[in-house]
């Protein structure tokens, strides 16, 4: 159970489920914007994880911390 969880990607989880909660907003209220939204949002979040780009996976987002 322990390595299962380890293999989670939390980030691209959280991101899926935000993606995935806009889409479903977007098609209970026929309205398309939110809904092209969270597909834009899944489709970077895929590729995100995939390359490890993208707030969470390196130094490269907002203010990190300068080791001296």
């Amino acid at each position: 159970m322990q390595k299962w969880i380890n293999k989670i990607d939390w980030r691209l989880t959280m991101r899926l489920i935000m993606a995935a909660s806009m889409i479903i907003v977007g098609y209970q209220s026929n309205d398309t914007i939110p809904a092209i939204f969270g597909a834009g949002l899944a489709i970077y979040a895929i590729i995100g994880a995939k390359y490890k780009i993208g707030c969470g996976y390196n130094g490269a987002c907002g203010y990190p911390p300068k080791i001296k």
